[in-house]
This record gives structure tokens, C-alpha cells and sequence, in this order.
């Protein structure tokens, strides 16, 4: 015979490595959204154009002084035909750049003290959908949060469904912690050093949990569910992804072991 109940686990957890790959690209995708933030972010701001000083009232650009001729604000145009707005520091360093890119997408960046090193920035996409990322003090980005949306319009808002997204990195720009709310939906994904997903967590749209633990090429080895009737299972898989062993709690029916051979049979079970 074969291996019924496992199998039915089998389906469930490959729905779950399917999903966890889709909430993956979702939260990278997350990533994308702000990609803008980086455009903005990235490059410190160029010194001002040479311009003939009785034109800057005219709006080519506006510089703000102090008493001493410090620099403490400039706004103008770019060489990229778009504004942007830049506050200083009492040392003259940039540290604040509110700018609206190419395609219209507004976002401010925070600088370090050298005026040059991102630290944090805020976007909003060109669909609408704001980001957030921090930067280490070498101005790589270690965690990027976004609101984007997905589904079709709502009725009632005529917009789509908000869906937030965490994504947190290493010092190597590795992705190791992924986060993900779509609806009911909730996935979390932690990975390894080489940005292999081992740790999958989620609860299905139906509320129950689903956990998956995956060796170094990325393949579920163990899984631990609890099926809509509550029934808590362990599924340990072979290299393969198959069920070789599973151990149900079923309500009323007592625990239950079972062991399958490569192709999935039933070799042992208990109660038999």
C-alpha cells in the first residue's frame, strides 16, 4: 500500500516550498520597489553647477547662507533635468537629500557624516508603493521594508491589497531573513550564509501552521504541520523530497508511525 496520509502531508508541504519560493520573490521584488531609493541614494550629491549668481533668485537654484557664508541648504536643478533639495550640516557636509527621480518617484536620503555614505532612506515607487532602507556604515543596505500591493482592485477602495515585506541582509549583501504578510497569509524564511533558504515558516490562509527545515541545496528534510483537523504531523524525507517517516497525533485514533521505502510504500507502520 502506499503512503496515504504522508502523501497528503507530501502535497501540503510541496504547496509550502512553492510558496515560500513566490513569498521569496515577493520580498525581493520588495526590494525592487525601492530600488529608486538606491538611485537616489547611492550617488552623493554633486556640487552645485556654476551659475551666474543674479540668475539662482530666478529659480535655477536656491543656496542658503549663514552670517559666516556657510552653506546650509541648496535646492535646484540637477545635470539629470530633476530637483532636488539638500540640508547641511554646521560642518558643510550634505546629510539630508529630498529629491524626485526620472520617473517621478520622490525620495529622501540620509546621510553619514563623511556627507557622502548612505545610511537610511524613504521612497515611493512609481506604482505607489513606499520603501524604507537602512545602511551600515559602509553603505550597504542591511534591511529594506516595503508596502506593495498585490491582487486585483477592491470594490470598496478601487486599490489594491497593501501587502508588507521585511527583508534583512548580512554584511556580504546576503538575504537571511525574509518576511512576508499577503492577506491572511504569513511567511517567514530564514537563510544560510550563502543565501539558501533552511528555515521556512507559514500559516496557510486557513490558519494553520506549516514549518519546513531544508538541508544545504535547498531540499525540505523535515517538516512539522498541523492539518485542518488538528492532527500535529512530522514528516522526515529523503534526499529525494520524499516521505520516508511520518508520526501523527490523530484525535481519537492515538499516534501512528509509518515508514516508506524509496518509491514511497509502506515497509512498517505501527499500529499496524
Amino acid at each position: 500500500m502506499t503512503l496515504t496520509t504522508p502523501d497528503a502531508l507530501t502535497v501540503r508541504l510541496d504547496r509550502l516550498e512553492r510558496e515560500s519560493r513566490r513569498w521569496r520573490r515577493v520580498a525581493l521584488g520588495s526590494w525592487l520597489a525601492i530600488a529608486a531609493l538606491l538611485l537616489l541614494g547611492q550617488s552623493p550629491p554633486r556640487p552645485p553647477r556654476p551659475v551666474n549668481p543674479a540668475r539662482t533668485v530666478e529659480a535655477e537654484r536656491f543656496l542658503l547662507r549663514d552670517a559666516r557664508g556657510r552653506t546650509g541648504a541648496m535646492l535646484g536643478w540637477e545635470t539629470d533635468d530633476t530637483p532636488r533639495l539638500t540640508l547641511h550640516d554646521p560642518g558643510g557636509q550634505p546629510r539630508a537629500v529630498l529629491a524626485v527621480g526620472a520617473g517621478g518617484t520622490p525620495g529622501l536620503t540620509l546621510l553619514d557624516t563623511d556627507g557622502a555614505t548612505v545610511r537610511a532612506a524613504l521612497v515611493v515607487g512609481p506604482d505607489g508603493a513606499p520603501g524604507f532602507a537602512l545602511f551600515d556604515s559602509a553603505g550597504k543596505p542591511r534591511l529594506a521594508v516595503a508596502l506593495f500591493h498585490t491582487g486585483s482592485p477592491g470594490r470598496l477602495t478601487g486599490g489594491r491589497e497593501p501587502a508588507p515585506a521585511v527583508v534583512a541582509y548580512d554584511a556580504a549583501g546576503v538575504v537571511r531573513v525574509t518576511f512576508g504578510l499577503r492577506g491572511s497569509d504569513a511567511g517567514l524564511e530564514l537563510a544560510d550564509g550563502r543565501g539558501t533558504a533552511r528555515t521556512v515558516l507559514r500559516i496557510q490562509p486557513d490558519g494553520t501552521p506549516d514549518l519546513v527545515l531544508r538541508d544545504a541545496d535547498g531540499r525540505g528534510r523535515a517538516g512539522l504541520s498541523v492539518l485542518p483537523d488538528g492532527t500535529p504531523t512530522l514528516n522526515l524525507n529523503g534526499a529525494d523530497g520524499r516521505a520516508r517517516a511520518t508520526l501523527t497525533l490523530g484525535q481519537g485514533r492515538g499516534a501512528a508511525l509509518a515508514l516508506a521505502d524509496a518509491k514511497g510504500a509502506v515497509v512498517w507502520s505501527a499500529p499496524p
